[in-house]
């Protein structure tokens, strides 16, 4: 084979070459958003991992500064529906889903749902978020806990927006990763509203 036939072939390897690499790359981003979906392994009735510290004195003990700074226990909310919803005000999807939790607490908060906004952010970019979206729930901002909690939650890869459903008393009956759907955030809460 002389020099012309290896150029020749050359940009055709090369061709292969990047197809085959954005495939397996396409792959394994298909993979792992097929990984982040799954659901927790289960260790009993609750359907929560083991590798979950999602107990209810973990959550009902622990406190995030409101907007005004005073800290705000969880464990006020324990008679009621509690969803937990981890967001930032850089986050797309977050802000997406917003309006969803704000009509299902204007829809369902007298009845014993509260929903909380943890934000993985400054209390000023919140303050400024609720300048143009005010929202009917309590939003908690805390840059530097947020995160950690939200891991200690289930959040495997500390992704936004994670959001955590507990039950009255403390049982963690759902932990999702990535925007809820409406349709059927409202089946689960009409089940489990208190009594």
């Amino acid at each position: 084979m002389d020099n012309t036939d290896r150029k020749q072939i050359s940009p055709l390897v090369k061709r292969v070459a990047i197809i085959t690499a954005a495939a397996f790359f396409m792959l394994l981003l298909a993979g792992l958003a097929w990984w982040i979906g799954q659901p927790l392994p289960t260790t009993g009735d609750s359907g929560i991992g083991k590798d979950v510290d999602a107990s209810a004195g973990i959550i009902y003990t622990s406190s995030f500064p409101d907007l005004e700074g005073r800290q705000q226990s969880l464990g006020q909310w324990q008679k009621k529906l509690l969803i937990i919803n981890f967001w930032a005000t850089w986050c797309g999807p977050c802000k997406e889903e917003m309006p969803i939790f704000a009509k299902l607490q204007q829809k369902y908060g007298a009845n014993g749902l509260q929903i909380v906004g943890i934000a993985s952010d400054s209390t000023l970019n919140v303050i400024n978020f609720v300048k143009h979206m005010p929202m009917p729930y309590p939003l908690l901002p805390d840059e530097t806990r947020a995160m950690a909690f939200s891991s200690r939650l289930g959040n495997r890869l500390a992704l936004l927006p994670h959001t955590v459903v507990v039950r009255p008393g403390g049982e963690v009956i759902q932990i999702k990763i990535g925007p809820i759907h409406e349709a059927e955030y409202e089946a689960m809460i009409l089940k489990n509203l208190p009594k």
